[in-house]
């Protein structure tokens, strides 16, 4: 058996898919704390915070019902999604690179694990 059967294809479409989900959950929520007044630029921070942890699992959930390697496309759908997300975060002076390279990092681990769930979700439905 060949190296190159043993890996996964990545569906592309899958994993964009996952992250156009989680980007779209990430500014609905945002749109909705700001409005509401929960968040303003003053206080807030960590509902904002956890919700972009949120948006990740959500892309990460998306991108593994759409694939049958449910973690790898849940993985690189987070990453995706901080990827985007750290290039508007680029245009404010308050973020440092230190902390886009972490939420890449985090993004990963929780793009997976929203994969593992849609994984876990798919096997334990009955049919």
């Amino acid at each position: 058996m060949s190296q190159r059967a043993a890996r996964p294809s990545i569906r592309w479409g899958a994993v964009a898919v996952g992250a156009m989900a989680g980007l779209v959950t990430a500014l609905l929520s945002f749109i909705f704390l700001g409005i509401t007044g929960l968040v303003s630029p003053e206080r807030g921070e960590i509902f904002l915070l956890f919700l972009e942890f949120l948006a990740l699992v959500v892309a990460g959930y998306v991108a593994g019902r759409l694939s049958d390697a449910a973690e790898i496309h849940g993985g690189l759908a987070g990453l995706v999604t901080a990827f985007v997300t750290g290039l508007i975060s680029l245009t404010s002076n308050r973020v440092s690179i230190g902390a886009i390279i972490t939420l890449t990092l985090i993004a990963a681990v929780l793009g997976s694990a929203g994969g593992v769930l849609a994984r876990w979700q798919k096997e334990n439905t009955p049919e």
